[in-house]
């Protein structure tokens, strides 16, 4: 009996192995490698260093591309993603590229495909009735803080083989022309990532080497002193390849799996439109994010909130000045009345949980990539302890009823011939 069961367990344990191998291939196979590159404000001399600027040109090269990101901090905050052949180089026209002129940043070959979001909007409304909801608040509830008039500081830039990490922040608020200030910051913390893996980052996205994550923090912000119950509201901006006349695909899928993200069973994917002429999804944009919101530095499962998310708009007037100030209008300029421009809304916060005054923090993490996003899969260490779960009582079951079969067979006696 013992022999079984040590049988069983040697077959367990070979099981075990087996699978995990078959896992790792697997992750092998999915994911492709890219080498980083890091230009900050490339080729520009005294003139960045005057204005305090930052515009971050990030290359992701691979055995048949390049992924050209650009992170901008001139103007309203936004990113470019452009693929280009791998030879491509990025021109920019300095002076025109800080005074906001059309055509003052271009490849030099035609980019295979490109896509832009711009973090346009920070909307205050006032939850008088604890619905969580932007779009039953009235035009007198609301405040809209436009990112441009932040005052934009770099707090860290790293590079890595593996990663490219760059942290902003926006604080002391001032819109001149309509005379309103605001104390508290808005931090943003944008990666870029070479191959497949969860960031280490609450709320641990899974990333491809197509992709970065921009990762946004509302600290501390000043409220409207007349609203009492202040919640936020995000306005994306997005830009690019997709039929203009369709709207962005938003799809919340449901996950098995919450080891990553303690809690949240649910993954929001917003895709691009393909253009007319071509018949799959696989060669767009998307952005991906788990409606999660932290209320503390910590992220832990214990001060999380809900994100929700609105149906995307299309913008049907004054294309241009809804990028004007954006690195985006430097790139695409007047062609905007042409490409996809629509608008993406995300509210922070849910029902019951305090309103922003309960902490005075708030964040939210996405995701923007090109081709077909990743989906979540068990990691090795949960198919490991699955396989052990199930497959050990299985094995055992199995040679126990084995042996049991064999003992009660009829036996025969080596003397019965002798006796003959």
């Amino acid at each position: 009996m013992s022999l079984s069961y040590a049988t069983a367990a040697g077959m367990s344990s070979a099981l075990t192995v087996t699978l995990l191998l078959v896992v790792v291939l697997a992750d092998l196979g999915y994911s492709m490698r890219r080498t980083l590159r890091l230009k900050l404000n490339p080729d520009c001399d005294d003139i960045c260093r005057e204005r305090n600027g930052t515009t971050l040109h990030l290359s992701a090269d691979g055995p048949n591309d390049t992924l050209h990101y650009l992170w901008d901090f001139i103007g309203t905050p936004s990113v470019l993603l452009a693929l280009t052949p791998p030879s491509t180089s990025l021109n920019i026209s300095w002076e025109d590229y800080l005074a906001r002129r059309e055509n003052s940043l271009h490849f030099s070959e035609v980019p295979i495909y490109t896509f832009g979001v711009i973090i346009n909007k920070i909307i205050e409304f006032n939850d008088v009735n604890d619905t969580a909801l932007i779009d039953t608040a009235d035009v007198a509830n609301t405040n809209i803080l436009h990112l441009e008039h932040f005052n934009w500081q770099r707090v860290s830039l790293t590079q890595d083989s593996d990663y490219i990490y760059l942290d902003m922040e926006g604080n002391n608020y001032n819109d001149t022309a309509k005379h309103i200030s605001r104390f508290g910051s808005i931090k943003l913390s944008l990666r870029g990532f070479c191959t497949l893996d969860h960031s280490n980052t609450v709320p641990h996205m899974l990333h491809t080497e197509n992709s970065t994550q921009i990762d946004i923090i509302l600290d501390h912000m000043q409220t409207n002193e007349t609203f009492s119950n202040s919640r936020f509201a995000i306005e994306l901006l997005v830009v690019g390849g997709g039929d203009p006349q369709v709207l962005m695909f938003v799809d919340p899928k449901k996950s098995l799996d919450d080891e990553h993200t303690p809690g949240i069973f649910e993954i929001v994917e917003v895709r691009t439109p393909p253009y007319r002429e071509l018949d799959t999804l696989n060669s767009g944009a998307y952005l991906q994010w788990r409606p999660v919101s932290y209320d503390s530095a910590s992220r832990d499962v214990t001060g999380s909130t809900e994100t929700m998310q609105y149906p995307p708009k299309k913008i049907i007037s004054n294309y241009t000045s809804a990028v004007e100030n954006s690195m985006l209008y430097c790139y695409y300029g007047r062609n905007v009345t042409n490409i996809l421009l629509q608008k993406l809304m995300i509210s922070l916060g849910s029902k019951g949980d305090g309103f922003y005054k309960k902490t005075n923090y708030l964040t939210w993490t996405f995701i923007i990539g090109y081709g077909t996003p990743p989906e979540e899969r068990f990691s090795s260490l949960v198919i490991m302890i699955i396989s052990i779960g199930l497959g050990l009582p299985l094995l055992i079951m199995v040679i126990t009823g084995l042996y049991l079969c064999i003992r009660r067979m009829p036996k025969r006696h080596g003397n019965v011939y002798l006796s003959r």
